[in-house]
């Protein structure tokens, strides 16, 4: 069955065809946020950070820690670098 044809079939102008379909989805989606708002388990928690404890999360999250022998490497390589620049 050809889905225009039904509904132009129907006497549905274009417009009132796009029209019942912002409204249905519209509803879906009034739907989804009250039901967000009461029911409990589905609730957004926020957690209050200070800008400290926000800027220390972030550092923590894109920093990396570097072990020991990594850090020997850099040091020698920052040696033989100082030692290229005399």
């Amino acid at each position: 069955m050809n889905y225009v044809t039904f509904a132009s079939s129907a006497n549905f102008p274009p417009w009132a065809i796009v029209l019942i379909l912002l409204a249905f989805f519209g509803l879906i989606v009034l739907a989804v946020i009250l039901v967000k708002r009461k029911v409990k388990p589905l609730q957004i928690k926020k957690e209050e950070m200070t800008e400290e404890e926000a800027a220390r999360a972030e550092l923590d999250r894109i920093l990396v820690p570097v072990d020991e022998e990594t850090q020997k490497q850099m040091d020698e390589a920052a040696k033989h670098e100082a030692e290229d620049d005399k």
